[in-house]
Formats: C-alpha cells, sequence, structure tokens
C-alpha cells in the first residue's frame, strides 16, 4: 500500500515535460482545434487568410459589447459559416500596425503557439482588420504562477514575445480554455505593441542571473517573473525553440512580403522585419542556451530527494493508522 505512492514520488523527480508541440494533443477537443485553426496545415492557413472576401458580414451575429462599441462587425467564413470573425474598417495609418500583428500571429501559428487568428483582410473591396472570435475567460483570474500547465505555457510564450520585442504582456493579453479533459489552455491575443521593426536589442538578457532587460520599464514581457524559471532546462525551452530554429531568414521573409501585399514598400519592409526577426531568434536562442543551464537548472542533491521520500512516507503512514 506504501509503495506504489513512493515510487509515483520518484517519478514526479524525473518526469519529463508535456508535450506543448503536439498542440493537437494538448486541445484534444474538435472543437477547440477547428476554433485554433490547427486542423490545417501552415500553407493552407496562409492561403485562406491572405485571400480577400472570404469573410462576409452577417448582421445576425451577437458580438461581445467591448468589439461593438469599437465599431466592429460579425462576420462569417464563406466556406465555413460556423467559424465566426469580428471585423472593423482600418485607416491608413493603421494598415502597417495590422499587418505586424498578423506576421506575429503566424509565427506564432508556425511555432506551434496558440494564439487568437487576427489578420488584414479585405471585405467588399475595403480593408479590415479582423479576429476571430473565441469566448473564453481572461487568465487574469487563474493562479497562473503556480498550476503548472498554466505556469509552463507562459514560460514558453516568453520567447515569442521576447522575439517580437512585445512588451505590453499582462494576464489580459491571454485567453483561459478548458478542454473536456478539463485542461487549461493559454490563448494569446492583442499583438498590437509588438515592435518587429526597431533593429537595436530592446530586450537583453542579464549576464549575472537568468532575467532579461527592457527599455520600457511599464510594461511587462510577461506576467512571469524571471524566478519562475527555475528548474526548468533547454529540454523544456526547445520545445519552442526547435520550431523557431527551423526558420530562414528568407522564408520568413517570404511570409512578411505576402502579408505586407497593401504596403507599397513591402520588399523593403519585409527584408527589414525578416532580418530583425532572424537576428532576434538567434540572440534569444544564444542567450537561454547559456544562461539557463547556469542559472535555471537547479537540481536537488541526491540526500534532498530522500529527504522529500522520508516526509512523504511518514505522511502516508501516519494518514494509514
Amino acid at each position: 500500500m506504501i509503495i506504489n505512492p513512493i515510487k509515483n514520488i520518484l517519478r514526479e523527480k524525473t518526469m519529463k515535460y508535456y508535450d506543448y508541440s503536439d498542440i493537437n494533443k494538448l486541445l484534444h477537443d474538435k472543437q477547440l482545434i477547428e476554433l485554433l485553426c490547427t486542423n490545417y496545415s501552415f500553407d493552407d492557413l496562409f492561403n485562406l487568410f491572405i485571400k480577400d472576401d472570404f469573410l462576409e458580414f452577417d448582421s445576425g451575429i451577437k458580438i461581445p459589447f467591448f468589439a461593438e462599441t469599437r465599431d466592429y462587425r460579425g462576420a462569417r467564413e464563406k466556406d465555413k459559416p460556423d467559424s465566426i470573425w469580428i471585423a472593423k474598417p482600418i485607416k491608413e495609418e493603421e494598415v502597417l500596425n495590422v499587418e505586424m500583428a498578423m506576421i506575429c500571429f503566424f509565427l506564432d501559428f508556425y511555432t506551434h503557439t496558440l494564439s487568437a487568428p487576427q489578420i488584414i483582410t479585405k471585405i467588399d473591396g475595403t480593408l479590415y482588420k479582423a479576429t476571430k472570435l473565441i469566448k473564453a475567460a481572461q487568465l487574469s483570474g487563474a493562479n497562473y504562477t503556480e498550476i503548472k500547465q498554466l505556469r509552463e505555457q507562459l514560460l514558453l510564450d516568453i520567447i515569442n514575445r521576447w522575439i517580437y520585442f512585445d512588451e505590453d504582456r499582462n494576464p489580459n493579453n491571454y485567453l483561459l480554455k478548458y478542454n473536456s479533459k478539463n485542461d487549461q489552455i493559454i490563448i494569446a491575443i492583442d499583438f498590437g505593441n509588438a515592435d518587429l521593426l526597431t533593429k537595436e536589442l530592446k530586450i537583453k538578457g542579464l549576464q549575472d542571473k537568468f532575467g532579461w532587460e527592457r527599455i520600457e520599464k511599464t510594461r511587462y514581457l510577461t506576467p512571469l517573473k524571471s524566478e519562475n524559471c527555475i528548474n526548468y532546462d533547454m529540454e523544456f525551452f526547445n520545445i519552442r525553440f526547435n520550431f523557431f530554429n527551423k526558420l530562414s531568414k528568407e522564408e520568413i521573409k517570404e511570409i512578411c512580403e505576402t502579408i505586407l501585399r497593401f504596403n507599397p514598400d513591402k520588399k523593403s519592409l519585409a527584408e527589414r522585419v525578416s532580418t530583425n526577426i532572424k537576428n532576434r531568434i538567434d540572440y534569444v536562442y544564444d542567450y537561454f542556451s547559456e544562461a539557463v543551464p547556469k542559472y535555471c537548472c537547479q537540481k536537488k542533491k541526491t540526500r534532498d530527494i530522500y529527504k522529500d521520500m522520508g516526509k512523504a512516507f511518514n505522511k502516508i503512514y501516519n494518514e494509514d493508522r
């Protein structure tokens, strides 16, 4: 009766991380998989979202109040009427910002990061910012520093936001959904403050400990603290880096140039953004590769593991008496 729990304690000490790269396994439910478009390949989804008029407005769609007050309207995908979006017209000076957000979304999708589709598209000849409607709670109500599944998803998300120089990440920039197994799933939203155009490093890794230094002091790279990275090794962070490192500069440039199709400077902008992103991927990966083994991997000594086993044994023994 006592041996099995002790084996479980030992197993927890050596357990591998959940494979967050297998997002369809994480989502589990067909409804969630279709909602977040992970039933598509990258190429198929990209080709769908750069088409004009794949959305059509439907006045019968009930949209959230906050969206109504910001001039959004409900829309459906013509070929998939159950896929609901909200869209609003954008001014010429807003086009570039929406294009940058769409680039962030597709980099997220490529790297198996769950985020809400946000795109620039034409509907009946007019440019719109469109976002897929996802009904969910905000992360701010969850104990994301203590719940392992939430904490780990946010730890991996740091990599994406650092690469995008997105310094406005608070709990309200994430949604929380549950699947039928009661797994908690984080969905990133709101990429409007990402900066893909700045050449200089706005976010630098600290040299005396694991962490980061930012130019913008009033905002946050992540809802977590750098201390939350303790006891996570590069095997864990490579869940995300393995995808980023597959991207060549030419692949990033092609993605950017296609998304920037409404911009007269699309070629020069695509060159600039792709260079920045590739340089940042290399920098962030090199920093994690050096700092994580040095500062984060604080493995327990053997005597501490046996001390934990002793405490657990006594607890189980006393409960059985």
